[in-house]
């Protein structure tokens, strides 16, 4: 017997498009909202602009861009409570068991017959009346407090960007770490607010890269900040990333700021970001952390005039040793958030 459906929400992720239409005709004759997807990209823009954007999730593995277990790791980080269920080919067991211990709610092997589908989304349901239950008496219980609600960004996110970056693992950490070096380094330095707000960004400026390819470098500023839109970001955060692939000489985009008009953040934020990068590609090419972060100083260094202008360039002369150390021991402290994940 199938349970009661009536107002619950299905996310059905296939990119076979015979294959989800006919899922998803079955699944709305059974009373399910049905929302349907070809990737894994259009899913994540959803959930960040939606705070219910499904109840179940049902995805294929093989998807283009992010992989079905990608983005299982992903709703799992936006929605920890909402199950995932995967369907994969006959003979992929092990990666149906890798999904598992990633936190899928169960996977299909295909082909499967529709009640196997059914009886699947049943068991996931249940799951999910339970964490209802347990969330309203938890509720009930708080009815006096006031409750605020911190703003944060999945680290599963972060860390995937991170990851399609040039900078790879622990990009965004050691970026937030330098950026507020050179801050501080700055004729005005930033408040409380303002270090906050660098800091987010840092963290976060490669989010746009989780929506598919990015075939111009100059448009991810613009592409994170509409993304960051979607998770209800600080103004401040946004302006920060919008802006950090202008350039001081007018040369960037994405509407081509010159000089004081770019928030001083942007410029910190966008140098901080070339010298991981390049810090990062000097270390994979077999040079020593030390020698790695100096060469890539001496490649900011001469952009930094057209590029940054004349504050955040001395910043960089002011602040070399420091920057070095600095980038030293966040790589280190991020290699170790990695080898221990």
């Amino acid at each position: 017997m199938t349970k009661e459906v009536s107002g619950r929400r299905v996310i059905v992720v296939e990119d076979d498009e015979s294959l989800r239409r006919m899922l998803a005709r079955h699944l709305r004759k059974r009373g399910f909202t049905v929302i349907e997807a070809g990737d894994a990209e259009s899913v994540l823009l959803r959930a960040s602009r939606e705070r219910r954007p499904f109840d179940v999730a049902v995805a294929d593995v093989h998807l283009p861009g992010l992989s079905g277990v990608e983005l299982l790791r992903l709703l799992l980080a936006h929605s920890p409570l909402k199950p995932v269920l995967l369907i994969t080919g006959d003979g992929e067991e092990a990666l149906a068991r890798k999904a598992l211990q990633a936190g899928a709610a169960g996977y299909l092997l295909k082909p499967f017959e529709l009640f196997e589908l059914d009886a699947a989304l049943d068991q996931a349901l249940s799951r999910v009346e339970l964490l209802e239950t347990a969330e309203a008496l938890a509720r009930s219980g708080r009815a006096a407090q006031t409750e605020t609600v911190a703003y944060n960004l999945p680290v599963e996110w972060l860390e995937l960007a991170d990851q399609r970056s040039d900078g790879g693992t622990g990009h965004g950490y050691r970026v937030a770490r330098l950026a507020g070096t050179l801050a501080s380094n700055l004729p005005i330095v930033p408040d409380a607010h303002g270090q906050e707000a660098l800091e987010t960004a840092a963290r976060a400026h490669e989010l746009g890269r989780l929506l598919g390819p990015v075939a111009d470098e100059n448009t991810l500023g613009a592409r994170t900040a509409e993304f960051l839109r979607n998770l209800d970001t600080p103004p401040s955060v946004m302006r920060i990333v919008n802006n950090f692939r202008e350039r001081w000489d007018g040369s960037g985009q994405p509407v081509g700021l010159s000089g004081a008009e770019i928030p001083p953040a942007s410029l910190v934020l966008a140098a901080a970001d070339m010298l991981d990068q390049n810090a990062a590609k000097h270390l994979a090419n077999g040079e020593e952390p030390g020698a790695a972060v100096s060469i890539a100083l001496e490649e900011v260094r001469k952009s930094a005039p057209d590029a940054f202008g004349p504050d955040v360039t001395a910043a960089l002369d002011s602040a070399e040793d420091v920057v070095t150390a600095i980038w030293i021991l966040a790589r280190g402290q991020s290699m170790e958030v990695k080898d221990s994940g």
